[in-house]
């Protein structure tokens, strides 16, 4: 009887509101919603660090191979080609040119090649591996005499040779090239043609580029592995294109510079090759 009363003491009368408590309805979708939500944002996020890690790599292309595009179109320019939108429609006589002067801006030793009366022999087959470097297979080389500007590369059908002679030769342009545009199989280059008679030298000795006289846009074909010429057309100023001055410490060398010491070079051999005929009198041209 005591354990009843105190059990009766100790509850407490709950009231009822009249009122059904609601219980929390599960939506079947939520779950599924959330994963997509996140699976998204794991891929837009992998996309933002793809795209950044490509234009970092993009950049470091262009930064990489300026300098060496550079290089390569300074027998492309110098003497100021015709436009072609395709190389089938390319001047034979100029993509010629260009191959041989390649050759001549190549470093070349004074041993590298024979010397008859003081004029360099280059072989047909060396200049054809030029041309096939520069543009192709597309349009195979039609072998002839090149006339130039105040020169010509007298081609020698029975011999199968060129005679190239050491004379001076300041080029119309120097290239810079200001934009690197690469797509899936080819790189658009943009190029400045700079004057090479318009450098001249500021209060410090430094050397400073004229502003380009126009810009061209030399489109390059990759194929396994090698880039081709396939064209080169006039464009406009870019915008991007900076008008400041560019300064260097050094006048780019000139065709003159470079012809004079070649022939300096020239002479040297010929004169070896002179003394060296005087000893070996059944001869007539020593070796190199």
């Amino acid at each position: 009887m005591a354990d009843e009363l105190i059990n009766f003491e100790n509850e407490v009368p709950v009231r009822s509101s009249g009122k059904k408590k609601k219980k929390k309805r599960a939506h079947p979708w939520a779950f599924p919603l959330g994963l997509a939500i996140t699976v998204l944002s794991i891929i837009g996020l992998i996309t933002v660090i793809l795209a950044g890690i490509g234009t970092v790599n993009y950049i470091s292309y262009k930064a990489k191979n300026i300098d060496e595009y550079n290089k390569m179109l300074i027998p492309v320019v110098m003497n100021d080609p015709d436009m072609f939108d395709d190389i089938t429609k390319a001047d034979m006589n100029q993509l010629l040119d260009i191959s041989i002067w390649s050759i001549l801006k190549s470093g070349l030793s004074p041993d590298d090649y024979e010397y008859v009366e003081g004029n360099m022999i280059i072989p047909e087959d060396d200049v054809t591996a030029e041309y096939t470097k520069l543009f192709g297979t597309e349009l195979a080389p039609v072998h002839a005499t090149v006339t130039g500007y105040g020169y010509d590369f007298v081609y020698n059908s029975a011999e199968k040779y060129y005679v190239i002679p050491l004379t001076g030769i300041e080029p119309t342009y120097t290239p810079s090239v200001t934009d690197v545009d690469k797509k899936s199989n080819t790189v658009v280059l943009t190029v400045a043609y700079l004057a090479s008679d318009g450098w001249a030298q500021n209060s410090e000795g430094e050397m400073v580029a004229p502003e380009p006289d126009k810009f061209v846009k030399i489109t390059l074909r990759e194929k396994d592995g090698n880039q081709f010429i396939s064209s080169m057309q006039m464009t406009s100023t870019p915008e991007v294109a900076t008008t400041q001055a560019v300064v260097t410490t050094t006048e780019p060398e000139t065709e003159a510079e470079s012809a004079t010491e070649e022939a300096s070079s020239a002479e040297e051999a010929a004169a070896e090759q002179a003394e060296s005929a005087e000893e070996q009198p059944e001869t007539a041209i020593a070796e190199p």
